[in-house]
């Protein structure tokens, strides 16, 4: 009997903790904010930003969509601002800030100052994931 007040203890606590917990809202590319120009870059933010370059034409950026746009949400949710850029809509509007030819890459800036590039699906998740870890 004992253990049948303890297995039920265990389970409400899990039920009400998991059922607590906010879920995340549920965001495609399209839905984060997106820069349109290349110029914008340079103003997009004080504090660390995170830009996601992507192509919905490319497989590899569609395949991983799911889990980026995971991290991303939880990212902005955390105050990091994100900012997405769609390759073709944004081809040849101003200059690149640096050459990026692989999607999906994140251009990391700090206090307006690019950062780091991180390029490719492996590196963009890896990246993402230790973020979210830390």
């Amino acid at each position: 009997m004992r253990k049948v007040f303890t297995c039920l203890f265990v389970m409400s606590f899990i039920f009400i903790f998991t059922g607590c917990q906010k879920p995340l809202e549920d965001k495609d590319y399209k839905d984060f904010n997106h820069l349109d120009h290349w110029d914008d870059v340079s103003n997009v933010s004080n504090v660390e930003t995170l830009i996601f370059y992507y192509s919905p034409y490319c497989a590899i950026s569609r395949s991983i969509e799911d889990e980026v746009t995971e991290y991303l949400v939880i990212l902005e949710n955390e105050g990091i601002p994100v900012y997405l850029v769609h390759e073709g809509l944004i081809f040849e509007q101003g200059v690149q800030p640096v050459e990026i030819i692989e999607t999906p890459s994140i251009l990391i800036y700090n206090h307006n100052q690019y950062v780091e590039k991180i390029s490719g699906s492996i590196p963009v998740l890896d990246y993402l994931k230790a973020r979210i870890d830390d």
